[in-house]
């Protein structure tokens, strides 16, 4: 499928308001026909957790350093799936009528994965969610000047390269993610649109426990309690976060930074159409695929989130199919991508992106 080109040319504004209205109602009397989803959802919860807790077993039954790490390797992978499919949603109040049941599991699981669940959240519904692919606005843009995307602003010299040196930069991403950037972001009192004058105590002990946690549960209890030296402890704990880290980055990436996607100024964005940006800024993989849905728990649905995001990602496959159908119609057709052209869009993206300042996308 061909990606948005151009998306307002077709219709004004008060049009794309009525045209969610249809898709909110056309969503809504379709999930009404939806039964099971909270024995799918415990299914699939219990399978992950089962998953999870063999294969960190498995860190201790081996007696071979290639079984180390691979079940080292297997443990990272599920662990990343939990936060796909649960955290994720946890985080939008999705899965518990609680908000407070929502944000101690949402915890939990980002303490399991290493990382700060309290700063990404408040970054990931109160910046990224509202500005998505918007300069000094979109959290998630702000990549230490390392990796340049936006085309509003002109590249540094390096970043002529960054579509080699990138791939490389992003294996070690969670290692960076929950060693340094959970810490230094602590110290940041201007983070995007945000602003944090201090952040409760509480929140601190938090971030200092759940990483003593990690490290502990992942590295000096295997190092004890098996018959394997630091080093290879070590090295399987940093062979996994490698692959963690490119499945991770890649998957989070190609979601709003492929060729096609757009990066609205702050100046068009206040009066833009609240639909439409969050449609074009978005990309889709294997939307319609229960197979993907499964394994990423509606990350490759992006748009059905973006429209969406309080919903179980569980509906998005049948979501997705209703915004496509609603869309077509009005001749417009989502970003969508597969895994992996996602992958080397991103990779050709940031060669574009590098060379010299783009000229932004209408929007």
């Amino acid at each position: 499928m061909q990606p948005v080109v151009n998306i307002t040319r077709h219709t004004k504004n008060e049009t794309h308001e009525q045209w969610y209205r249809e898709i909110q109602q056309a969503v809504q009397t379709e999930l009404k026909k939806h039964k099971n989803i909270r024995d799918k959802l415990l299914i699939k919860a219990v399978f992950y957790t089962l998953l999870s807790g063999s294969l960190y077993a498995a860190i201790f039954w081996t007696t071979s350093l290639t079984g180390l790490l691979l079940a080292y390797v297997g443990f990272g992978f599920t662990i990343l799936l939990l936060g796909f499919n649960f955290a994720h949603d946890l985080s939008h109040n999705a899965i518990f009528k609680s908000k407070k049941l929502n944000n101690a599991w949402f915890e939990v699981l980002y303490g399991l994965l290493g990382a700060n669940g309290y700063l990404w959240k408040k970054r990931h519904l109160h910046s990224h969610h509202h500005y998505p692919n918007v300069d000094d606005h979109d959290a998630d843009l702000e990549l230490g000047g390392v990796i340049h995307l936006s085309p509003h602003q002109s590249p540094k010299p390096i970043h002529r390269f960054q579509h080699w040196y990138g791939p490389l930069l992003y294996a070690s991403y969670t290692l960076y993610w929950i060693f340094y950037k959970d810490l230094v972001y602590f110290f940041r009192k201007k983070q995007a649109n945000l602003y944090f004058e201090k952040h409760p105590v509480m929140e601190w002990l938090k971030l200092v426990g759940f990483k003593m946690f990690y490290v502990g549960y992942l590295v000096l209890i295997p190092y004890v309690f098996t018959g394997f030296g630091w080093l290879e402890i070590l090295g399987a704990f940093g062979l996994m976060h490698v692959l963690m880290s490119w499945f991770l980055l890649f998957t989070f990436l190609i979601t709003h930074h492929v060729e096609k996607t757009m990066y609205p100024e702050v100046k068009l964005r206040i009066n833009a159409s609240w639909m439409m940006h969050q449609i074009g800024s978005s990309n889709d993989f294997h939307p319609f695929s229960k197979v993907a849905n499964f394994i990423f728990g509606g990350f490759n649905c992006h748009v059905a989130h973006h429209l969406f995001p309080n919903m179980c990602h569980l509906h998005y496959p049948t979501v997705s199919r209703i915004i496509y159908a609603h869309l077509i119609a009005r001749e417009v057709v989502p970003n969508q991508t597969g895994y992996f052209e996602g992958i080397w869009s991103h990779i050709r993206l940031l060669k574009r992106s590098g060379s010299v300042k783009q000229q932004a996308s209408e929007y």
